[in-house]
C-alpha cells in the first residue's frame, strides 16, 4: 500500500466486482465458488479480486478446510467509515440488493452443505 490509504481504498473500490464482492459480503461470509456462481465468474477472477481486497485488510479469510471462507474485515478510522459509506449508498440499488439477497441465500446452503458434514463427522 502506498502512503495514500484512502486513495488506495477508493481505486480498490471502484472496481464493480470488488464492488459487489464487498456487498454480498456484508451480508455473509462467503466461498470463492460462490461468488464466482453468484456472478458468473471464473473463480481465477474472483480469486484475484479478492486478493486486492485482502491485500488492504477489506477482507479476511477461515480456513474451513479444504475451503476458504472470505468475510469482510473490521476496519478501524477512516478506512472504516469509507467502507461503511459506500455500503450505505448501495442500500437502496436494486442489483446490489439482489446480490445480498443471493449472497445470503448461498451462505445458509454452502455452509450445510461444506461445514456442517465435517462437524457431524466429528462428533
Amino acid at each position: 500500500m502506498t502512503p495514500r490509504p484512502v486513495a488506495d481504498l477508493l481505486v480498490t473500490l471502484a472496481e464493480p466486482t470488488r464492488l459487489r464482492i464487498l456487498n454480498s459480503l456484508s451480508t455473509a461470509p462467503l466461498f470463492v465458488s460462490d461468488l464466482a456462481s453468484m456472478f458468473s465468474l471464473p473463480e481465477t477472477t474472483i480469486a484475484e479480486h479478492l486478493d486486492a481486497l485482502e491485500q488492504l485488510g477489506i477482507v479476511r479469510t477461515h480456513e474451513v478446510v479444504p475451503y476458504v471462507l472470505y468475510a469482510l474485515s473490521p476496519l478501524r478510522g477512516s478506512g472504516e467509515r469509507l467502507v461503511r459509506a459506500v455500503l450505505d449508498a448501495m442500500r437502496s440499488d436494486p442489483g446490489a440488493t439482489a446480490d445480498r439477497s443471493a449472497a445470503l441465500t448461498r451462505s445458509r446452503s454452502r455452509l450445510e452443505t461444506r461445514v456442517r458434514p465435517s462437524v457431524v463427522n466429528a462428533s
